[in-house]
């Protein structure tokens, strides 16, 4: 079966359905249904902001509210997202700017499909540049993100800028070396701590003053205990024992171990 529907929006408010956690599929429904189907402007806290068609603004703690998830399962989800090219995501003053890639494939208008129709046409669409556009520069990695999430907060600004060069960074650190490292150079140097850029630019995670920050790593220290590791998923390093499935923050300091369900 090809083709689609049309939902209102009012359903997700219906009093006849009972208020439980969204599945993957609701989750993704519902953002497009919050995507601006105009070009507007919009109030988010103390800040005014201009949005594209098929893009919002929204906190990753507003939707774990609004899905009854955890945090980190929505950035995860969103992560998931990104990397399949189905959205963008721009992270600017702590604002969270979602695209929905493609938008008009799932809210059609008449002005939109006379649009479509004329960028096939003519094999070219300014919307559609846009969108690879945004693809090109702002979709950040899983990896980049766990870094990025687990230094200090203060430290956390023009993150596209970090971005560019996390990508170019050769190391054979894993990344929770890489920000147990980094942060030891936060808490040496504190004011005069290198913004991550020119700290990844200048490969500061082989200065001796960081060197030997990680001791044992939460692998080695679990498997000590009797945990088996079996494999990572975003901030969590997952294990098993006695049949039961765990997980444990990589980066938090006195983190504990959770059940994995």
């Amino acid at each position: 079966m090809s083709g689609y529907i049309r939902i209102n929006r009012k359903v997700f408010k219906h009093p006849i359905f009972k208020e439980e956690s969204f599945t993957e599929i609701l989750a993704w429904i519902d953002l497009i249904s919050r995507a601006s189907w105009k070009v507007d402007t919009i109030r988010f806290n103390q800040y005014t902001k201009n949005v594209s068609r098929g893009e919002l603004v929204v906190s990753p703690k507003y939707l774990a509210l609004k899905w009854k998830w955890h945090v980190s399962k929505v950035r995860r989800f969103l992560g998931r997202l990104a990397f399949a090219k189905m959205i963008g995501i721009v992270t600017d003053e702590g604002i969270t700017r979602i695209k929905i890639i493609n938008y008009n494939e799932y809210q059609h208008s008449a002005t939109t499909l006379q649009a479509t129709l004329q960028a096939n046409q003519h094999g070219k669409s300014d919307h559609i540049l846009n969108n690879n556009k945004l693809n090109n520069k702002y979709i950040y990695t899983q990896n980049f993100n766990s870094f990025w999430d687990n230094i200090p907060s203060k430290m956390r600004k023009a993150k596209g800028k970090a971005f560019k060069s996390f990508k170019n960074i050769k190391t054979t650190l894993t990344i929770e070396e890489l920000v147990t490292r980094y942060n030891k150079h936060h808490l040496i140097n504190k004011e005069f701590t290198k913004h991550p850029s020119t700290w990844l630019n200048n490969e500061c995670w082989e200065d001796d003053e960081v060197k030997g920050a990680e001791t044992t790593t939460i692998k080695e220290r679990m498997e000590k205990i009797g945990y088996k590791h079996i494999g990572s998923e975003g901030n969590y390093e997952q294990f098993s024992k006695d049949g039961k499935n765990y997980k444990i923050h990589k980066f938090k300091k006195d983190s504990t171990i959770e059940l994995d369900t």
